[in-house]
């Protein structure tokens, strides 16, 4: 099992302490948030809290992910980060892979790449995308993306994309594993016919067996079931040693923790948790005190 945790609502300032600290206890990933931009009113609920109310603030400072990867990556030596999710559906495939090749550059192939389709009707209207191609078009803009991270001349002709033969360099040493978000049968197939992995949000322990198995179901389909994957998930629920070695049983391959945030049940949401925002030292003091108590138990 590896360790990670989310820094969405967490102070960019705090970032590059953050990531020395849990980099020098022996954390595996960070993850960060992608969101270009908040509309003041949405025209749909908000997908993941029960009454479809967003949990923060609008005025939240939100870094783009390849600058806020950056900024951590100059400051650590070992510990991955990635963008949980980008939002590939609103985005363009051929500058996404730019951007991530250079970061896989800059932190020596210390990067990730977490893909989701963007919810909110405003993203593609005011960024002129087609919400009703989104699936069709994120499974060609990773293709593209993964292509393109082999490097030499290579070229792509989809029904979206098309370009002829172009190349793109630097590109990284090794493979970057590219998970695909959501919770949904055709989020899941995504992952399992084009992804290295599948990340996700909150999930009880109860929930995982189920979906682990719909996700091993569908990589059969796809002749993919002897490949390595990854299943990346925050389970609030899983308190204990043994319970965590419950989920690596299941098959989940990464524990997503916010280390500083006080016991909150399943059922309260992510947003619960995320809102829990101490000071630095708070922050810090857990990331070393979980690394203590429970990811030491799980290395070697």
């Amino acid at each position: 099992m590896r360790f990670g945790f989310h820094l969405f609502m967490v102070d960019p300032v705090e970032f590059p302490d953050i990531a020395r600290t849990a980099d020098e206890c022996g954390w595996d990933s960070i993850q960060v948030a992608d969101a270009p931009f908040f509309p003041e009113v949405i025209s749909v609920p908000y997908p993941y809290t029960p009454d479809g109310t967003r949990f923060w603030p609008l005025d939240t400072p939100v870094l783009d992910p390849w600058v806020a990867i950056t900024a951590m990556a100059v400051v650590t030596k070992r510990i991955r980060f990635l963008p949980s999710v980008l939002r590939l559906a609103v985005r363009q495939p051929l500058l996404e892979a730019k951007s991530l090749c250079s970061v896989a550059a800059i932190s020596n192939d210390r990067v990730a790449l977490g893909v989701g389709l963007a919810w909110m009707p405003e993203e593609f209207k005011w960024l002129k995308q087609d919400k009703k191609t989104r699936g069709a078009r994120q499974d060609e803009a990773i293709q593209i993306i993964r292509l393109l991270m082999k490097g030499g001349m290579v070229e792509f002709h989809g029904k979206y994309y098309d370009f002829d033969r172009l190349t793109m360099a630097p590109v990284p040493k090794k493979c970057i594993p590219i998970y695909v978000g959501g919770t949904t049968t055709p989020a899941l197939r995504r992952a399992a016919r084009y992804g290295d992995g599948w990340v996700s949000v909150i999930h009880s322990m109860e929930e995982v067996e189920g979906l682990v198995a719909e996700l091993n179901g569908f990589r059969r389909e796809f002749g993919r079931e002897n490949e390595p994957f990854d299943i990346m998930m925050h389970c609030p629920d899983a308190e204990t040693v043994d319970d965590i070695r419950r989920l690596e049983d299941m098959g989940v391959t990464d524990l997503q923790i916010t280390p500083w945030s006080e016991r909150i049940l399943a059922e309260m949401g992510v947003g619960a948790i995320m809102q829990q925002q101490p000071s630095l030292a708070v922050k810090q003091d857990a990331i070393k005190r979980y690394a203590d108590d429970v990811i030491a138990k799980f290395v070697g």
